[in-house]
């Protein structure tokens, strides 16, 4: 008879995580650690799960724990690291960081903490032992050879971006170095006609082109040049600004004046945007600052002066019905949190508010499918869990609403709330000693 091998747990759950089944990986995980918690790879993998589920305090304590275990292991360092970085914690990162930086992931990163903590020139110098291990990243590349020009380094910007002088964006930048200096001019020309060649609409070359034509007196070939970028920017400010210049040096004041009026135009629209995603950004945070000094009816007033901005911005519409809810507006609040899913619906937490929203109304069947929504867009939401799992247990689905409760437990294991739910929902299901269990686990918490 065949024998079946046991697979560990690390196993199973990448086996759960290969095939979608990512909070049934976490369940495992969870578990396995409380069993075995000095075992790094769980606590590694444990701590990518709550990352991937938005959970950074716990990834942040497994991922630590994992670090803490094997030091030496250049990839639990990294993610560590990562974690970190990404979470704000600069000087915690730096060690991690540079534990893994024989990997070319963990240089990138280094170099973006360097940027915050200094010096500058280990930005330089981590970016280029990067390139040496990446040479192929064409985005880093440009990273390297933009902070080198911001520094006025433009020999050393010049040699990064003629690594990879085949790539038109990287042969645009090294051509507008070139342009500085009129020994570079025939150079740039070369390098921008080639980038022209393989991506012919980028716009900020077709204007370098002419200028640099400019500045040769190719006068006749800059207009051409201008010319052609307008048919394919038909939409941009600075085509018709340079235009303008072209037309009247060629003699052609009639369409130097056309050209003119279109700049004018296209530029009053293009700022006249600018400014209104920028007065609502403000305005935004103005609103929210309010809110969280409790000045509730400021923050009323102010969110509302977002909408008179941008009538669909679907976060602060949340944010009202959120004020209508805690003043017991109901209608109100399902009302706004409608409009906002009808606006962005691909929000997790709005289809959750139009859920607490049925409930208060007592129209809990109608709960349900927007909570069913809420989790397709993000399993890893403890809130929604709970709330459908006290929707199922109270009408008689205590199996159900068993397994979210779990879940719930599984993503937040130091709520007592949590624990109060799964003991309901096992004494429904008489099972007395898990009952007990859960209850003597929300007792700990509660003291804690």
């Amino acid at each position: 008879m065949a024998l079946t091998l046991l697979q560990s747990p690390v196993e199973e759950a990448r086996a759960l995580i290969e095939s979608g089944r990512s909070l049934e990986a976490l369940q495992i995980l969870a578990e396995a650690a409380r069993a075995h918690p000095s075992d790094p790879e769980i606590q590694h993998l444990l701590g990518a799960l709550y990352i991937a589920g938005g959970r950074t305090a716990e990834a942040i304590r497994h991922l630590g724990k994992a670090v803490e275990l094997e030091p030496d292991e250049a990839s639990y360092a990294l993610a560590y690291g990562e974690l970190l970085y990404r979470d704000g914690q600069f000087e915690k990162a730096l060690a991690p960081l540079q534990i893994a930086s024989t990997l070319p992931e963990a240089l990138i990163l280094l170099a973006a903490v360097y940027e915050k903590l200094g010096p500058q020139e280990d930005v330089f110098s981590t970016m280029a032992r990067y390139l040496e291990l990446r040479p192929e990243d064409k985005g880093a590349r440009l990273l390297l050879g933009q902070q080198l020009e911001a520094a006025k380094r433009y020999d050393d910007a010049l040699s990064v971006y003629r690594g990879d002088s085949e790539d038109p964006v990287l042969a645009y930048h090294a051509a507008e170095v070139l342009a500085r200096d009129r020994e570079g001019y025939a150079e740039a020309e070369s390098l921008v006609r080639g980038a022209l060649e393989t991506k012919p609409e980028l716009l900020e070359a077709g204007l370098l082109l002419a200028r640099v034509l400019e500045r040769q007196e190719l006068y006749p070939d800059a207009l051409e040049e201008l010319e052609r970028v307008k048919v394919l920017h038909p939409e941009a400010p600075q085509v018709y600004f340079n235009l303008t210049r072209a037309y009247q040096r060629a003699g052609r004041p009639e369409d130097a004046k056309a050209a003119a009026a279109l700049f004018k135009n296209l530029d009053a629209q293009e700022q006249e945007a600018s400014d209104r995603e920028a007065r609502v950004a403000v305005t935004y945070k103005q609103a929210a600052l309010l809110l969280q000094q409790g000045k509730m009816l400021e923050a009323s007033s102010v969110f509302r002066s977002v909408l008179e901005i941008d009538p669909d911005h679907a976060q602060t519409q949340s944010m009202l019905a959120k004020i209508a809810f805690s003043k017991g507006d109901v209608a109100i609040a399902r009302r706004l949190i409608a409009q906002a899913i009808e606006d962005d619906g691909e929000v997790a937490e709005y289809h959750y508010l139009r859920a607490l929203f049925a409930l208060k109304a007592n129209t809990p069947s109608e709960a349900i499918p927007p909570l069913q929504r809420s989790l397709e867009l993000d399993a890893g939401f403890p809130d929604a869990w709970s709330m459908l799992g006290s929707i199922l247990l109270d009408s008689g689905r205590a199996d159900e609403a068993l397994e979210c409760f779990l879940k719930a437990a599984t993503l937040e294991p130091s709520s007592a709330t949590v624990q109060l739910n799964l003991a309901s929902a096992y004494a429904a299901l008489g099972d007395a000693a898990a009952e007990e269990t859960a209850m003597e686990r929300y007792r700990e918490l509660t003291r804690r």
